[in-house]
């Protein structure tokens, strides 16, 4: 709901199994995981969706702001905490960067640090989601 209201059309997955048929079944500009899902972590899920597709952009969202090891295979970490102006912006940044064709390999993680004077939450229970604005190519 936060993301639609920026314009952005998004395609829910109820599991990272189900992010992965969605990723196939649509074209999608970006992946945005929750970290803490059933089953399968979201560093786990980009991982597999940055073997399948290094070119789709990634960014995990956590409530735990601990950042795992493996967040490597995703572009960005950001906390809930920061709050939706913060995601908004990371994913303004990151389809940006992506849409300039500035990759030339497996982009290196940026981590955003939690802002403790923005204690907004996000909603987590869009696991995956297609974040493109509308006229977008």
């Amino acid at each position: 709901m936060v993301l639609a209201t920026q314009g952005y059309i998004v395609l829910p997955a109820v599991s990272a199994a189900h992010a992965l048929e969605l990723l196939h079944q649509n074209p999608v500009d970006l992946v945005l995981t929750d970290q803490m899902m059933p089953a399968v972590l979201g560093t786990e899920l980009a991982k597999t969706v940055r073997a399948a597709r290094p070119q789709l952009p990634i960014i995990i969202i956590s409530g735990v702001n601990e950042i795992p090891d493996d967040v490597v295979f995703a572009d960005r970490f950001v906390s809930k905490v920061e709050g939706p102006e913060a995601l908004f912006r990371n994913i303004a940044e990151v389809l940006a960067h992506y849409r300039a064709n500035v990759i030339t390999a497996i982009p290196s993680v940026s981590i955003s640090e939690p802002n403790s004077t923005d204690q907004h939450q996000l909603p987590t229970s869009a696991d995956l989601g297609s974040a493109q604005a509308p006229n977008s190519v």
